[in-house]
């Protein structure tokens, strides 16, 4: 199965859970009447370090000039503990009007000891407090790459025992509220079942894509996303 039929799989998984070709977010109808709008990516290292954040960056400041503000406000190493602790400073204060949220890859993390209805209950509370502050903020749900233990020792898929689970908390949950979920975990989990060594390349340190790695795996269906939100 190639890359473009991986992609199309997983949009089509994105669009029966909360968008369909008639529903424009508010983020974009402001955006065509002129309007300034924040964006606000949010999550783990894969949020903070993954080239597909800058290239999300660049497509909405060349869309939109001087319209769009993106903030990466992610915490490496962290999980949806820490993103619920530290959602009003690093996601309320800045009013936004479209976030990315991604939790479930360190949420799996044994290090955590995070039980699957805490996991689901934080990303809940995450997406209530957005709304309660603006209910026409579009929020997009992420789950992201597959590890591997690389010979660094770190034990990148080793020490992520209920990965699927987790990754499944935010299928369910963008299901039951309609939320848009992008679904990287099926190109990336294909590539390593097919072509490991190209799979391992990729990602290198065993959990964080490298640019190429981002780029050609992470970023096509954000971009699919915005451009089918954006309505044209």
């Amino acid at each position: 199965m190639n890359l473009k039929t991986l992609l199309r799989i997983a949009f089509l998984g994105l669009v029966a859970s909360g968008l369909s070709a008639q529903e424009i977010p508010a983020v974009f109808k402001n955006l065509k009447a002129g309007k300034p709008q924040t964006v606000v990516l949010y999550g783990t290292s894969l949020t903070a370090q993954g080239a597909w954040a800058g290239a999300l960056k660049e497509w909405l400041q060349t869309a939109y000039p001087k319209q769009v503000t993106v903030l990466n406000t992610a915490g490496p190493g962290q999980c949806s503990d820490w993103g619920l602790q530290n959602l009003g400073e690093k996601v309320l204060k800045h009013k936004p009007d479209l976030v990315f949220i991604e939790f479930s890859y360190n949420d799996a993390h044994e290090k955590f000891k995070m039980s699957l209805p805490k996991g689901k209950e934080n990303l809940d509370a995450m997406v209530k407090a957005i709304h309660a502050q603006n209910p026409d903020t579009t929020i997009v749900l992420q789950i992201m790459n597959i590890g591997w233990d690389a010979p660094n020792g770190n034990r990148s898929l080793s020490v992520r025992p209920q990965l699927l689970a987790f990754n499944e908390n935010y299928r369910v949950y963008a299901k039951e509220q309609k939320l848009p979920l992008l679904d990287h975990f099926i190109a990336w989990n294909q590539l390593k079942d097919t072509k490991p060594e190209i799979f391992q390349s990729l990602i290198a340190d065993g959990s964080h894509p490298t640019k190429e790695g981002s780029l050609l795996y992470t970023w096509p269906l954000v971009k699919n996303w915005l451009e089918t939100a954006r309505g044209i």
